[in-house]
């Protein structure tokens, strides 16, 4: 019975070490589309996954060149307003 309860308090343990350890992953945002940027997120900024990061200039206006692909804060920011950027170019790093 002993060995039972060591078992599962060792199973909790290693589960609760993969479960932190994800919590602090750091996930590259990349852009979908090239040209100059308009519109960039600020650091520090909540964001949940489809918002948008980064905004181009386009014949249509403004439109979305990077979107949150996770839920998190950005923690940095890797382009700035005006800047020329190319698709899969990365814009910013989210902290999960």
């Amino acid at each position: 019975m002993k060995n039972k309860y060591k078992f599962t308090i060792l199973l909790g343990l290693v589960m609760s070490m993969f479960t932190w350890g994800e919590s602090f992953a750091f996930v590259p945002q990349m852009s979908v589309l090239s040209g100059k940027t308009v519109s960039v997120i600020a650091e520090g900024t909540r964001v949940k996954e489809g918002d948008v990061l980064v905004l181009v200039d386009s014949l249509v206006g403004p439109v979305p060149a990077a979107r949150a692909t996770v839920d998190g804060v950005v923690i940095e920011v890797t382009v700035g307003n005006g800047q020329i950027i190319d698709q899969n170019d990365q814009v910013a790093v989210i902290s999960e």
